[in-house]
């Protein structure tokens, strides 16, 4: 009987190191990894996977308007319409907008956080809308979706 007791500790002992050792592999290897002994826990990490449903704030290659900022200003500067009623008040200033960019670098979801009113908000959310698509920011190589925020400044002088 004690031997037994002592077989079944031993047993109980070494099926709860292999227990604790598949744990750390899943924690290590992430959610959808399948479950496997065979796994050693000196493995070296697998690139992190990319969730494609998710909206990344800091991705590893950050999305780009095509031609970089300097097209962005030519975008800009060619498609503004400075709305008559912030003419009138002379009303100037910067708005921005946030918004995320899909996959496919289109806008989805934009939005003012901030600006100042009399109808250049309107105009700063028109010319994200009407955007050309953008360069996709990228993790692991691939496309994702990604969240930007673009100041639009307006100067009835320019």
């Amino acid at each position: 009987m004690a031997h037994s007791l002592r077989s079944l500790a031993l047993l109980v002992f070494i099926t709860s190191l292999g227990f604790g050792a598949r744990s750390q592999t899943l924690a290590q290897a992430g959610p959808s990894a399948p479950i496997s002994a065979a796994v050693p826990l000196t493995s070296t990490p697998a690139a992190p996977l990319v969730y494609p449903d998710s909206v990344y704030v800091n991705p590893e290659v950050r999305p780009q308007f095509v031609g970089g900022d300097k097209a962005f200003g030519a975008y800009l500067s060619k498609s503004i319409r400075y709305p008559q009623q912030a003419l009138q008040r002379h009303v100037s200033g910067k708005v921005y907008v946030q918004f995320i960019l899909n996959a496919q670098g289109r806008v989805l979801d934009a939005h003012v956080v901030r600006g100042p009113g009399n109808g250049l908000d309107d105009e700063a959310l028109r010319l994200v809308w009407l955007m050309p698509a953008w360069e996709p920011a990228r993790v692991n190589g691939q496309p994702v979706r990604v969240a930007c925020t673009v100041p639009i400044a307006f100067n009835p002088e320019r």
